[in-house]
C-alpha cells in the first residue's frame, strides 16, 4: 500500500495556486508527524495483510511544468528519507497531478516535454522506483463540449444575459472554479416560432443558466458576436469535472443528453 502523506514543500512553491491539497493544514493525508506511526504498523507486524509498498502525494491543482517538478522532487526527498529512517525499500511513489488547464487560454497547454524531462531525471535517480502521476483533468478536459441553445437574451444594467438551457446543473465547472468556461455561439438560421424573432445586440454576453440562483454562470462577458435566442452555444474543455460533479437534480431540470464519440 502507499501512505497518502501531507508532505511539506518549500516555502512559496504553492503559494499562488489556485487550490491546494498540501505542503499547509489540510484534510487529506497525513501529518507527516504521523506517518512515522504508520509506516511502524506497517512493518512490525500490527497490520498483516498490509505491506508499505510506497508514498502518494498530492498537493495541488493547478500548476505549471516547473512548479509541479519542484513538487515532485520534494515528495521523492521526503518519502527517500522516511525509508531510510524505517530501513524499508521505497517501490513506488505517487507524486499526484494538479498539471495546470488554463480555461481562459485554451490553446496554452501545459509543458508535458519540460515535465517529463523532469520526472525522467528523478527516476534516474533510483532506477529501482517505480513513479506514478496522476494526469487525470489535464488530458479529458479538452475532450468534452456541452451543447445548448439560447432560450432568451436580456438587457439588465447595462449587461447582456443570455439565458441558455440547462446550466450549473449540468456543467458546474466554471461555478466551481470560479472561471468563464470558454464557448461559441452558432447561429441559427431558422426561426420556429411564429412571432418575430428578437435582434441581437452587439458586445460582451453573459450566459447564464436556469436555475434560480446569481452563481448559475458559465461565462462572463464572453466576447462572442451578437446572441440571439434559438443561437445553439458550444462551450468547450467540458470533458473534465463536468457532468460527473454537477448537482444533477437542482430543481429538478431535466438530464442532458449525452454523447461519447469515437474519433
Amino acid at each position: 500500500m502507499l501512505l497518502r502523506v501531507d508532505v511539506p514543500v518549500a516555502d512559496g512553491l504553492l503559494a499562488s495556486v489556485p487550490l491546494a491539497m498540501g505542503g499547509r493544514p489540510s484534510p487529506f493525508g497525513l501529518d507527516p508527524r504521523d506517518a512515522d506511526m504508520a509506516l511502524r504498523m506497517l512493518t512490525d507486524g500490527s497490520c498483516p495483510p498490509l505491506e508499505f509498498a510506497g508514498v502518494h502525494a498530492h498537493l495541488a491543482s493547478g500548476l505549471a511544468a516547473p512548479e509541479l517538478a519542484a513538487a515532485a522532487r520534494s515528495v521523492a526527498a521526503w518519502a527517500d528519507d522516511l525509508a531510510r529512517r524505517h530501513r524499508v525499500p521505497l517501490r513506488e511513489l505517487d507524486v499526484g497531478g494538479g498539471m495546470a488547464v488554463d480555461y481562459g487560454d485554451p490553446d496554452a497547454r501545459f509543458d508535458w516535454v519540460g515535465y517529463g524531462a523532469a520526472l525522467a531525471r528523478l527516476a534516474d535517480a533510483r532506477p529501482e522506483l517505480r513513479l506514478r502521476v496522476e494526469p487525470g483533468r489535464a488530458l479529458t478536459a479538452y475532450c468534452g463540449w456541452y451543447a445548448t441553445d439560447v432560450l432568451d437574451v436580456k438587457h439588465s444594467h447595462g449587461e447582456e444575459f443570455a439565458v441558455v438551457r440547462g446550466g450549473t446543473h449540468h456543467l458546474r465547472t466554471p461555478a466551481a472554479r470560479g472561471h468563464s468556461q470558454p464557448c461559441h455561439v452558432l447561429p441559427v438560421a431558422d426561426w420556429p416560432h411564429p412571432w418575430p424573432r428578437p435582434p441581437g445586440r452587439p458586445g460582451p454576453v453573459t450566459f447564464v443558466g436556469q436555475l434560480c440562483t446569481p452563481k448559475d454562470l458559465l461565462a462572463r462577458a464572453a466576447p462572442v458576436p451578437a446572441v440571439r435566442p434559438g443561437d445553439r452555444v458550444v462551450f468547450a474543455m467540458a470533458g473534465a469535472y463536468a457532468w460527473n460533479i454537477s448537482h444533477h437534480d437542482f430543481l429538478m431540470h431535466p438530464h442532458p443528453t449525452v454523447h461519447h464519440l469515437d474519433v
